[in-house]
């Protein structure tokens, strides 16, 4: 391995190693009150790029994490690759009675893919399943208390997914994938109630902090088959699934004063376990050795159970341009991305669903070989102020891709 190369793996590392750098807790979307929070879609890397979009997209140089059936598809002549990605976000949340700016920066997920052989490769990684980051100020009363109470609430908290995904080419024109996972988290619910009364009779300040714990299993799967190829133009179809996993919840409960010691109340639940949601994508992409020109549809629907949910739709487009993926001016070797997408949205609020939309544009810079560092930014919108509120996000995402050749010897004749 080159230097440059080793040099941006180790600090890559050592960035995993130290963790993730978070904004503030409590201070994110108000929508990701909602049960599990805001859902992520494998929405990562290189889709990110491409508006989301990537079902039916088997790209030569980069990393596909939609679609597990995807990786077998990467070429070149390295057999190891290292996907991460660094998203900075500034987001507004306007409601009817303020408006708010929210700075936040985080390592979104990390992934390692090896080649190993011609028709098959693994990868190995972690990645977000759904976030949970807001706050709130209300006041409140007690049955049987006349005292109002000011209480401000703080969610906070995710479930991620460490995964194993294997990619065969069962034919030429045809590849499959799964991506069996283990899903984890915490979401934390801290509810801190000040009294606004001086009167002997009033109770004093206190904080209930609620953790649900996550746990369980599930699995993604996934298939590509190219419809038609003519030398270097073709056209892919894919279809992947994500089936309901199999998840535990644990709840606990913790009552103290504030500012002191002092526990009042304490319990933990049983483990129970939790219906969970599926997700069905199908795409369709136009592939030559310029241009990739993708189109996606997803549909989201969810347990019974989940009583502020309702099935959603989001259809995605994705472009890139090489303009010459193998030239030797810088200038030629750049890549060009951009997408655009529609979510009907999957929360209700006031018996409406809450939809978004946005729009991603990025450009691919090389490094070193095929490895590059990608710059890209995102503008989206979700919700508005006469339901909850209105938010408008602006992201630059910094995604690292290192590919190079290792377990092998040269050799020299």
């Amino acid at each position: 391995m080159t230097l440059p190369i080793r040099t941006l793996c180790l600090c890559l590392i050592s960035f995993i190693l130290i963790g993730r750098v978070e904004a503030q807790r409590g201070s994110g979307s108000l929508y990701s009150s909602y049960g599990i929070g805001l859902i992520n879609n494998d929405n990562v890397g290189y889709a990110s790029r491409l508006g989301g979009t990537g079902v039916a997209v088997q790209s030569p140089y980069f990393l596909n994490l939609v679609n597990p059936a995807s990786s077998v598809g990467v070429l070149g002549a390295y057999n190891f690759m290292i996907d991460a990605d660094v998203k900075y976000q500034m987001m507004n949340i306007a409601t009817n009675d303020e408006n708010i700016d929210i700075n936040r920066t985080n390592l979104t997920h990390v992934a390692f893919w090896l080649r190993v052989s011609k028709s098959s490769a693994f990868t190995f990684g972690l990645m977000p399943l759904s976030s949970v980051d807001n706050s709130f100020l209300e006041t409140t009363y007690f049955v049987g208390s006349a005292d109002p109470y000011s209480k401000l609430t703080k969610n906070y908290g995710d479930i991620s997914k460490v995964f194993l995904n294997y990619a065969y080419s069962l034919h030429p024109r045809l590849s499959l994938g799964i991506r069996p996972y283990y899903a984890f988290g915490i979401i934390n619910n801290i509810n801190t109630y000040e009294t606004q009364s001086l009167g002997d009779e009033a109770i004093d300040s206190f904080q209930q902090n609620l953790k649900n714990n996550y746990s369980g299993v599930g699995v993604d799967m996934g298939l590509q088959y190219v419809a038609y190829q003519n030398k270097d133009k073709k056209v892919l179809m894919g279809l992947t699934y994500q089936a309901p996993a199999i998840m535990n919840e644990t709840i606990s409960e913790e009552i103290q004063l504030v500012n002191s010691d002092t526990l009042l109340f304490e319990s933990t639940g049983d483990k129970e376990r939790m219906d969970f949601y599926q997700t069905a994508k199908a795409g369709l992409s136009y592939q030559n050795k310029n241009w990739i020109i993708a189109a996606d549809y997803m549909y989201k629907f969810f347990p019974d159970s989940w009583e502020d949910y309702v099935a959603a739709h989001q259809v995605s487009v994705g472009i890139e341009y090489v303009p010459v993926p193998r030239g030797y001016s810088f200038p030629q070797k750049l890549s060009y991305s951009a997408g655009i997408y529609y979510d009907s949205g999957n929360y209700l609020f006031q018996n409406q669903a809450v939809d978004r939309w946005g729009f991603t544009a990025g450009i691919g810079i090389p490094i070193q070989g095929l490895t590059r560092l990608n710059l890209s930014y995102q503008y989206e919108k979700q919700g508005k102020t006469t339901l909850l509120s209105r938010e408008t996000t602006h992201g630059i995402t910094l995604n690292i891709n290192l590919a190079d050749v290792w377990f092998q010897k040269q050799g020299f004749k």
